[in-house]
């Protein structure tokens, strides 16, 4: 009988040391080039379900074994700093400075109207923005061809840019303070891009880079086949459709993969304490172009943040694929997700920062 228990014991520590180096290569392939290995740069997208294997184990050994807890205790050390990177804990605010700046992003969908019961047409995402409080909105998917739109929000924003990239594809810069629209930060994308613009918050010059990243292009069948996926993971859907999904990923991520490398080259060109860097980046915080554009700046999330952060809310997908990263210059007070609108298929990321 011990010798069955002892034999079963080593499958599952077996078991959890394969869990756990599957881990590890998650958290540390942001490391890895997209460009040249866009299958494998792909396996930080699937972090979460390592994270919560090995907590099973780790509560498994809690029961069974207590000395062996060392075994998923070992591996989250190791992975400690990507870890936080997907979900971090803070526990204590930072104080701030004597300013405090509020700024929001949101991925709007092109702002699309709704009814209500009684089938009156009303906007939800047009009464959020007017309720946040943000002294600065940067804003992906803007509809700025809409002048009712734009006229309602001058009135809770008096100053607002705009950056097109086609007909129906826009970023877009609301402030509070003065802004100007500096130039389009060409990524070499049909229908994404991102944009330089430059705020005058109480003399100070405030540079801030709203993105909008390659997405992963899923369609209303790849959406189906991702589904079909989660309810028959068998063998033979996991080898078609999986293989298939998988390589739309790679394919995007290698794209934006150079888009990061873009954008990087234009924050060491333009770097300043005073930088904001902002918007749906199609990736998660396990990832080269998170990685890559965050290099001299401060995530906020990361920094103010707790737990995963969910931003895209959609297809059964649930990543934090939105970001605000910041210069020396800010304090970051608190970062949250806010899912009390879903009027998009993401939800908007707020921080406040002190100003230092």
């Amino acid at each position: 009988m011990k010798i069955i228990r002892n034999t079963i014991k080593f499958f599952i520590l077996l078991a959890n040391i394969i869990v756990g180096i599957g881990f590890l290569f998650c958290a540390y392939s942001p490391a890895i080039s997209p460009t040249s290995h866009p299958y494998l740069a792909c396996a930080g997208m699937f972090i979460p379900i390592f994270i919560i294997l090995n907590l099973c184990f780790l509560v498994f050994w809690c029961i069974a074994s207590i000395k062996m807890v060392i075994v998923p205790a070992l591996f989250f050390l190791m992975g400690w700093g990507p870890l936080m990177s997907y979900s971090p804990i803070n526990i204590f605010s930072d104080s701030g400075g004597e300013d405090k700046l509020k700024v929001l992003t949101f991925n709007v969908m092109q702002m699309r109207p709704e009814k209500d019961d009684d089938g009156r047409s009303h906007n939800p995402i047009l009464g959020y923005l007017k309720d946040c409080g943000a002294d600065i909105v940067c804003l992906q998917e803007f509809p700025y061809g809409n002048a009712d739109i734009r006229k309602k929000l001058q009135k809770y924003y008096p100053y607002i840019r705009t950056c097109n990239f086609n007909s129906f594809n826009a970023v877009a810069c609301l402030s509070k303070y003065p802004v100007k629209f500096i130039k389009e930060i060409k990524l070499g994308s049909a229908s994404n891009g991102s944009a330089l613009f430059r705020i005058d918050y109480k003399g100070r010059d405030i540079p801030v880079i709203v993105n909008h990243l390659e997405s992963n292009k899923l369609n209303s069948h790849d959406k189906e086949v991702y589904k079909e996926l989660l309810k028959s993971p068998d063998e033979e859907n996991v080898k078609t459709g999986g293989k298939y999904l998988l390589g739309k990923l790679a394919d995007a991520m290698s794209v934006r993969a150079g888009q990061a490398d873009i954008i990087s080259r234009e924050i060491e060109e333009i770097y300043s304490p005073d930088l904001i860097v902002c918007g749906d980046f199609n990736d998660t915080p396990v990832s080269y172009t998170h990685n890559k554009i965050s290099e001299k700046l401060t995530d906020a999330y990361i920094e103010a943040g707790n737990g995963p952060g969910i931003t895209y809310n959609r297809n059964l997908l649930f990543f934090r694929i939105d970001h605000i990263m910041v210069g020396d210059t800010y304090s970051v007070m608190e970062c949250k997700v806010d899912n009390s609108i879903d009027a998009s298929d993401h939800y908007p990321v707020y921080c406040i920062l002190g100003v230092k």
